[in-house]
């Protein structure tokens, strides 16, 4: 086999397409397409350094490796694993107008590899169904790991249309939680939709680390990564750092919202984000994690990866009530108000070294049997016997 991913761009923080495709990559080959988008770009400040940042991109793109280098037992132990080759398309995103449609078409068809195995099409996107028909594909897959309607940024109804097409067109298709499962099921009820929780690398983040140099071992720590966007309840952050000024809150990752309300509390630090393969590091000499999500329709469908490396950290987890969370409440401390955080708070702060070391055991044994490798073996084990059906 081999695949043709449509996925973000590689490289940016990891996404749970990239950790899947990480784990097959000693056995097949990837070829890795960059975001073809999910809107029309704009004429703005924004999107044309995004296109810059695209050009970029596509001038500098290293040369793809040989399948006898990505191949090797060697490669399969290193950390940093990469694609076969990784395609830097110029392409229209969700292009409507038919003659724009087969520029794309034209353009990528230029810069895909030959086919040498059975190859298997896997997009987390749906604007990348226009473009399969040049692709030469034997099994079309889906994966869908958010709630394309309610993000912002995209062109909902353009979006839309193409999810609808897809979930008829895919063979199979995937959902990282039951309510996109759900959701995908009803566009289309003849489709079975599978659910494929996120995985989490435990070795990664249970590997002691030595503290970073930009918190405060000193004082109590509660700390967040990720993107600092809308979905942030920074008014309850706010709160929560005035009612507890003796702990230092982090916040770790790219800002892409005001964050004006933040302003002015002297206990909230706004670090830079971090390679993931450093997040061991803080999460390790915090003494708790936080999801601390606003209430929305894209929050109760999202399945959050860092949660999971939260727990493998063995980190004390506080969080807002939102559906993924469930499977993890033995272990996590959820609050919907102001003092049931501020509860959860003063609760993880009495602990002592013995009592994070019983968490972290169980935390461990919570999550055991869901990493990245047993979600890896679960995809292929369902290409294998979609395969085989297609040929009977």
């Amino acid at each position: 086999m081999e695949f043709l991913v449509f996925g973000e761009d590689w490289g940016r923080h990891p996404s749970s397409s990239q950790h899947i495709m990480s784990q097959l990559m000693h056995a097949y080959p990837v070829t890795w397409v960059n975001s073809i988008g999910l809107r029309q770009p704009r004429l703005n400040y924004r999107d044309i350094m995004r296109i810059k940042e695209k050009l970029f991109a596509k001038f500098t793109a290293a040369k793809p490796n040989t399948p006898s280098t990505v191949n090797t037992t060697e490669n399969h132990q290193q950390a940093d694993r990469q694609p076969t080759q990784i395609i830097q398309p110029l392409v229209w995103p969700l292009a409507q107008h038919t003659g724009l449609k087969l520029l794309n078409r034209l353009s990528l068809q230029r810069q895909l590899p030959e086919k040498r195995y059975q190859r298997i099409i896997w997009t987390a996107l749906p604007s990348a169904i226009d473009l399969f028909s040049i692709c030469e594909s034997d099994l079309v897959i889906y994966y869908c790991g958010d709630d394309f309607s309610a993000l912002a940024g995209v062109d909902h109804q353009a979006t839309a249309a193409a999810e609808q097409r897809l979930m008829f067109r895919a063979d199979l298709v995937f959902a990282c939680s039951p309510m996109l499962q759900a959701k995908l099921q009803q566009l289309n009820p003849n489709n079975p939709v599978i659910l494929l929780p996120h995985g989490v690398s435990i070795s990664q983040f249970a590997t002691p680390q030595p503290a970073p140099a930009n918190i405060h071992l000193q004082q109590t720590s509660i700390g967040f990564y990720g993107s600092i966007d809308q979905w942030l309840d920074q008014e309850l952050l706010k709160e929560l750092a005035i009612q507890r000024p003796l702990i230092n809150f982090y916040l770790l990752g790219p800002i892409n919202t005001d964050i004006s309300t933040l302003a002015d509390t002297n206990n909230i630090h706004l670090l830079p984000a971090q390679p993931h393969k450093q997040l061991a590091r803080y999460l390790q000499h915090w003494d708790m994690a936080i999801l601390p999500f606003k209430n929305t329709p894209q929050i109760q469908a999202c399945n959050p990866l860092k949660l999971r490396e939260y727990l493998a950290a063995g980190c004390p987890t506080i969080s807002s009530d939102f559906p993924a969370t469930q499977p993890y409440r033995s272990a996590i401390q959820t609050a919907t108000t102001t003092e049931q955080w501020l509860q959860a708070i003063d609760h993880y702060s009495h602990w002592g070294q013995t009592e994070r070391q019983h968490y972290q055991t169980r935390t461990r044994q919570l999550i055991e049997t869901e990493t990245w490798q047993v979600r890896a073996k679960e995809v292929t084990d369902r290409i294998s016997h979609q395969l085989k059906h297609k040929v009977s």
